[in-house]
């Protein structure tokens, strides 16, 4: 087990009935707020009104920046941090899921650094301040409510990138309340799980370490948590606890504290899987459940061991093949309808050479080793 040093600073608020305690949260950090969020679910599913009446009986000054989309753009992130100078905000209140969050980190490093948001992204500027990120999560998948890390689209290069563990982008609180996931749609969820189950799993497959009894019991006991609760939203939306364990496996899937001390886990999935919704607009969740068992069949015969492991001790298989494991993880996405080939997502000719060459620079970035070009062209064929 490698080194580490773990420091979480984000407050969690979890349950029902929360948000009403919004205003004062806010209100430890200042009195003007750049409220960034989506399209229209916020106002069909009440929550836009409880945390306007929060923030009003607080006396909070709320400008309002809407329209986040499902991937981020890093064109309406510059308008943010144009807006949030302008207005001299004092915190940036993001209500949505992780891409409205991620677009909100972006806008508060923006708004402080005052560059070009794309110059982060491009590892030419550091981050070191952004104004604070208060956060109401309403679609639990990136964990983006307790970590210092954010994801964006350059929509005129179709590139996709992200970064991650930057101090100054943790939030100072997050709000979780799994009542405000009620009205997710199965698909939402569907592709939701296939993000949590992603951020939990790459580091457990990829570490060199032959078994990990801590990190290895802790992923697999959430992998098992998230899967056993699509299950049960499948059958009821509305059932709470579900929902509630989805959410909280989220926050917990992706807040650093899963890949403290294992060694050379890295996340080759997400550095595949980025180029796909970068260029081609699906969300992030539907083109990991397409990815993962792709990456999976390449690597199946250097990780054998963690795949058996996971069988075992995940699905509930025990068996001595690699592949039987792998098609059971397919029958699982496909049984919640997340796609597990390109064309169940309209991907009907993919850009070979463009998915390549745009991974192959996250690989590099990410310091991602042992992949040649041919061997990322090779997976993105197994995804047809």
């Amino acid at each position: 087990m490698n080194n580490f040093v773990f420091h979480n600073p984000t407050k969690i608020i979890f349950g029902r009935e929360i948000l009403s305690q919004l205003g004062k949260e806010v209100s430890a950090y200042g009195k003007k707020v750049l409220m960034v969020y989506g399209q229209n679910s916020i106002k069909q599913n009440g929550v836009y009104d409880q945390v306007m009446a929060s923030l009003a009986a607080a006396g909070i000054a709320v400008f309002e920046f809407q329209g986040v989309k499902g991937n981020p753009v890093v064109s309406h992130a510059r308008q943010g941090a144009d807006l949030a100078r302008a207005e001299k905000v004092d915190v940036i209140l993001a209500v949505g899921g992780g891409s409205v969050l991620d677009e909100a980190k972006a806008i508060a490093a923006g708004a402080v650094e005052n560059i070009d948001v794309w110059d982060f992204f491009t590892g030419t500027k550091s981050i070191s301040k952004a104004l604070p990120i208060i956060t109401v999560i309403t679609l639990p998948a990136t964990g983006s409510e307790m970590n210092g890390g954010m994801v964006i689209t350059n929509e005129d290069t179709k590139e996709k990138f992200g970064m991650g563990g930057i101090p100054a982008l943790f939030p100072k609180v997050s709000f979780l309340d799994p009542e405000t996931t009620f009205s997710l749609s199965l698909k939402q969820t569907a592709y939701a799980c296939a993000d949590i189950m992603s951020h939990l799993s790459e580091g457990y497959f990829t570490t060199s370490a032959t078994t990990l009894p801590v990190q290895d019991g802790y992923i697999e006991g959430l992998v098992k948590a998230v899967m056993t609760s699509m299950l049960k939203i499948q059958v009821n939306p509305s059932d709470y606890d579900a929902r509630a364990h989805f959410m909280w496996v989220a926050t917990l899937g992706w807040n650093e504290l899963g890949t403290c001390g294992i060694p050379n886990g890295t996340i080759p999935c997400h550095a595949l899987e980025h180029p796909i919704s970068g260029i081609y607009d699906v969300a992030h969740g539907a083109g990991l459940s397409i990815v993962t068992p792709a990456w999976l069949k390449f690597r199946k015969n250097q990780i054998a061991h963690r795949i058996l492991q996971y069988g075992k001790n995940i699905l509930g298989i025990d068996t001595d093949s690699p592949d039987v494991v792998i098609e059971a993880l397919e029958a699982f996405y496909k049984s919640i309808g997340a796609p597990i080939r390109m064309g169940q997502s309209q991907i009907v000719s993919p850009d070979f050479d463009a998915l390549t060459l745009q991974s192959m620079k996250l690989f590099n970035a990410w310091g991602i080793t042992g992949y040649t070009k041919d061997d990322i062209l090779e997976i993105y064929h197994l995804c047809v």
